[in-house]
């Protein structure tokens, strides 16, 4: 059997037991559901805004880049000897290309631009201190010599803009774009940076609003759906506290029916022979002249009989100790963990609160067996001696205690 397969006969078996475990499986699977459905929505969010500023700022990057090099191109292009395009720029340009870039600044978002050579060197940068460096680790960079576009956002702690001022916690698109020339071969790629600090924390409010109206929606759903089944739960423990009362309880006197008698007696009769307590006690009861009773008076008055003798022996009894109807009008009593002097009073304490006074006119007496077990025997031998002791009682002449 799969653990997943155990796992279900596992919590089928508390379902059949205790219906509150519904409630709580639901529970946990509402959070589970609320958690992995805020992280599905807030994930996919995220995803649908982040795709379209990557878009966005790839379109205002091609736009940006292919216009700069149409009107910077000849700073940027050159021919070698053989006659072959590629991107070079002469030191002496350098301050004039600063001058001309700063122009495209303000208006485009734009933050630094860089432009490479088909070696993957940099020809030309915002950032002086760097050109004429390589890059080949730059996988961004090989895609777009490769005549693709790449871009990430990339959350930068810095950064210098093109008018040399310094500005802090902004968020960029770097985007790298092939450079075609006029025979439509790739000689070199634009890296450029656009500010999308704005958009990216709309991107966020956008995404922590819809997940917290989510939240509440979902609060309220699994709130109602909660309610609802902690009512149906409560009704079917009820019902189910109910069933099992009706299984283990005699109809008429409301004390423990034979076959759960016999079930709580076997249970203690082991605790006894496992020495987890010394002796428990057994007494037998029987109402005297029952059927004389009932000739004379009628079946409606043995019930009322019935009724008041079960209640004077439950509340004659401990706490701990348990009453059945045995059958008939004969009842039976275990006394856990008591010795034959315990068991012998309380038989007394019986035979005193049923014979103390009529029930409609009905005098009342009831003859009792006691007996006591180490567990060093059989438990219908326990039981036997119990009866035998009932017997002597009404062979004595009734309205009596025998100790066996």
């Amino acid at each position: 059997m799969s653990k997943d397969a155990g796992f279900i006969i596992t919590a089928l078996r508390h379902v059949k037991k205790n219906p509150q475990y519904v409630l709580k499986l639901f529970t946990v699977f509402s959070l589970l559901s609320i958690a992995i459905i805020l992280l599905l929505v807030g994930t996919g969010l995220y995803k649908i805004n982040y795709d379209y500023i990557i878009r966005n700022a790839e379109d205002n990057a091609m736009r940006i880049a292919y216009t700069i090099f149409e009107q910077e191109r000849k700073y940027l292009l050159s021919k070698d000897a053989a006659g072959k395009s590629g991107i070079h720029v002469k030191a002496d340009d350098f301050t004039v290309l600063d001058d001309r870039m700063k122009k495209y600044l303000h208006p485009l978002n734009m933050f630094k631009i860089k432009f490479y050579n088909i070696d993957n060197k940099i020809a030309y940068s915002t950032d002086h201190s760097i050109i004429g460096k390589s890059d080949h680790g730059n996988l961004m960079l090989a895609k777009a010599l490769k005549g693709q576009t790449a871009s990430k956002i990339v959350k930068k702690g810095s950064v210098l803009d093109l008018a040399g001022e310094k500005k802090y916690g902004v968020d960029v698109v770097e985007t790298y774009l092939p450079i075609i020339d006029d025979n439509h071969d790739i000689v070199g790629s634009f890296e450029v940076y656009i500010d999308v600090t704005h958009s990216y924390q709309e991107i966020r409010k956008v995404v922590t609003s819809s997940v917290v109206v989510l939240s509440v929606v979902l609060v309220f759903v699994f709130g109602v759906l909660y309610f609802l089944m902690s009512r149906i739960t409560r009704q079917l423990s009820k019902t189910q506290e109910e069933l099992h009362l009706m299984a283990i309880t005699d109809g008429l006197t409301k004390l423990y029916n034979r076959r759960y008698m016999i079930l709580r007696v076997e249970e203690e009769f082991d605790r006894v022979t496992r020495k987890k307590v010394p002796s428990m006690g057994l007494i037998m009861a029987d109402i005297d002249y029952f059927k004389k009773i009932n000739d004379t008076y009628g079946h409606l008055t043995g019930d009322e009989v019935l009724k008041e003798v079960a209640h004077r022996i439950r509340t004659s009894v401990r706490k701990y100790d348990m009453v059945g109807r045995y059958g008939g009008e004969e009842f039976l009593i275990l006394l856990p963990n008591s010795s034959i002097d315990e068991t012998k009073i309380v038989a007394e304490r019986i035979w005193n609160a049923v014979r103390e006074k009529n029930v409609d006119q009905c005098k009342i007496t009831i003859s009792l067996g006691a007996t006591c077990t180490a567990g060093n025997e059989e438990l219908n031998s326990a039981i036997n001696r119990a009866d035998e002791g009932l017997y002597k009682s009404k062979q004595a002449g009734r309205d009596r205690i025998s100790v066996v």
